[in-house]
């Protein structure tokens, strides 16, 4: 899964760019950078690796847990994803110094047209969600130990947000340190997709204005 993130920690340089320069290219390079690369990272991981995708908790939707304590678990990550992130961003507020975020955000991609808004959003949301838990949650719990992989987990997942400035990073750092330990005790990565894809719709629609 290297190319993938590799793709995901650089698109900060190109993806403001490659909008001003061509809508069709951007949204050629989104696609690749969050479907075609991860869809042929995990095709390769099986195919030479044998890391099969329940490995890294793609399994069953409800994971090793029957369905009222599934829906439980759902509930518990979506909350710890929707209001950590949050309230990681209130505390990011007191970091004293900050880079500049760069000039492109996805808000400007949106089209005007209700539903094509709509659409966008549920693709933008679910394939971000998908690739980032699977890069940066899912496959690296398989080979860090435990005391390890939160703190590992936590500063790649927020390195690739460099691009929105200092209090982004330190926010999803925070995040990610919580979410990554909840990981360790669930091993079920849909309902981090789930919460992520959640957290992305607020974050795309505005909710987080602090």
């Amino acid at each position: 899964m290297l190319p993938t993130a590799a793709l995901l920690a650089l698109n900060g340089l190109y993806l403001g760019a490659a909008f001003r320069a061509s809508v069709p290219l951007f949204w050629f390079l989104d696609l690749a950078h969050f479907v075609l690369v991860p869809i042929a990272s995990v095709w390769a991981l099986w195919r030479f690796a044998g890391v099969r995708p329940p490995d890294y908790g793609l399994g069953p939707l409800a994971g090793r847990q029957p369905g009222a304590a599934a829906l439980a678990v759902y509930a518990l990550v979506v909350a710890a994803f929707a209001y950590g992130y949050g309230f990681a961003r209130i505390l990011a507020l007191f970091v004293p110094w900050e880079w500049p975020a760069t000039g492109f955000l996805y808000s400007q991609a949106f089209p005007q047209h209700a539903a094509g808004g709509l659409a966008l959003l549920a693709y933008l949301s679910l394939t971000e969600a998908l690739a980032e838990e699977i890069v940066f949650r899912g496959l690296p719990a398989l080979w860090l130990r435990a005391h390890v992989y939160p703190l590992a987990s936590a500063a790649a997942f927020a390195a690739i947000h460099w691009e929105s400035g200092t209090r982004e990073v330190v926010a999803t750092f925070l995040l990610g340190v919580v979410l990554a330990a909840l990981y360790l005790r669930v091993r079920n990565l849909w309902p981090f997709v789930t919460g992520h894809a959640v957290t992305d719709i607020l974050a795309f629609t505005g909710t987080y204005t602090y």
